[in-house]
């Protein structure tokens, strides 16, 4: 499965997404706002009008390295 890092225009965008996303799929929250999600959830994102950035794209491994770097640094 793919998936992305994306982080959300503002704050009321965040919280309708985080709100809804958690509902359909595993997000993973990282530090400054920043979010895994699955590559289908962004259809959802897109089909809710709810503004987003991708920063990266990634697969299985870049989301395990991630939440590795994560926890060696915590927050």
């Amino acid at each position: 499965m793919k998936f992305a890092k994306i982080q959300f225009e503002t704050r009321e965008a965040r919280v309708q997404a985080v709100r809804g996303l958690m509902k359909r799929a595993k997000v993973v929250a990282l530090r400054d706002g920043v979010f895994i999600v699955p590559e289908p959830a962004l259809d959802w994102l897109t089909s809710q009008q709810i503004p987003y950035t991708v920063l990266q794209p990634l697969n299985q491994d870049d989301v395990i390295q991630t939440l590795r770097n994560t926890l060696a640094h915590p927050v």
